[in-house]
């Protein structure tokens, strides 16, 4: 039976004991949290006395989300935790015209694939698996990285389906490897490395959502390694596309993860760009 990931939610530190008064029932989310609860259970005990945190300035409840799931938070005050009305006068608002637009949207395709020329010679031919290119590999690592993607050939069918993507997934383990040489020297966790290239290929095809064929919580049990390999799959697309995650997806647009390698993208995917290109530049493109 494979073991699943440790919980990334830390253990909760018990709150204070409290001496006397009556039990409240709610869950021990943090101590301060509990210390709050009491302060208010100690004040509704007096005559009419309001209870002690109304005179408090406001909170702030900060949570970290770790592949959406709570792993860390803290509860701080507030110098004024209200919202700020923000004032603009009319001639301060730059509204984009039409061709802005197109432009930004043209930048975010260039991204996906890799530029402008390689976005107007784009096609949707299916893929065709080709074998690794290692030559620029240490040797120590052709073994591990031939094992890694034999592995991501077989997930790539056994939990989407589609042989089609185990090409994809050979092209993007070859890209990050020319692009980072000593990706597998750095770390001996092949199966997180694995986990990455599966969890990056599958977002740049959109095949991890809540439109795709997963969600990404119950993509890990099936390839059998901890969610953290998603920040691996997240350093290796920041490497092939820098700067691309600071591109806004236009309105309607299919969420993708930008790579820069046309060849990391199924056919499907790659007819979208196309049909949408082709809009975009008026048929322009060859």
């Amino acid at each position: 039976m494979p073991s699943h990931p440790p919980s990334p939610i830390r253990p909760l530190t018990p709150g204070p004991a409290v001496a006397a008064g009556p039990t409240t029932d709610v869950d021990d989310w943090s101590s301060r949290w509990a210390d709050e609860v009491d302060a208010i259970a100690d004040g509704a005990m007096t005559d009419g006395a309001a209870a002690p945190t109304r005179d408090r300035g406001p909170r702030v409840t900060h949570l970290v989300l770790v592949d959406g799931l709570p792993a860390d938070h803290w509860v701080e005050d507030s110098s004024d935790g209200r919202w700020q009305p923000r004032r603009r006068s009319r001639a301060s608002l730059s509204l984009a015209t039409p061709d802005d637009e197109r432009e930004r949207e043209l930048r975010w395709l260039d991204a996906l694939v890799g530029g402008r020329r390689a976005l107007l010679d784009l096609d949707d031919r299916p893929l065709v698996a080709r074998p690794l290119e290692l030559a620029d590999l240490p040797p120590e690592t052709h073994g591990r990285a031939v094992a890694i993607s034999a592995e991501c050939d077989r997930l790539a069918v056994e939990v989407f389906g589609l042989v089609e993507l185990a090409a994809a997934l050979r092209v993007l383990l070859t890209a990050a490897l020319v692009a980072d040489p000593g990706m597998l020297l750095r770390s001996t966790r092949d199966d997180t490395a694995m986990g990455a290239v599966v969890w990056a290929g599958a977002q740049a095809n959109g095949l991890i959502g809540p439109t795709g064929q997963l969600l990404a919580r119950d993509l890990w049990p099936r390839l059998g390694v901890p969610p953290s390999a998603a920040g691996r799959g997240g350093a290796l697309l920041d490497r092939l596309a820098p700067g691309a995650d600071q591109l806004l997806t236009p309105p309607g647009a299919p969420r993708l993860r930008a790579t820069g390698q046309p060849g990391a993208l199924l056919g499907s995917t790659r007819a979208l760009l196309v049909s949408r290109r082709d809009d975009l530049l008026g048929g322009l493109a060859p």
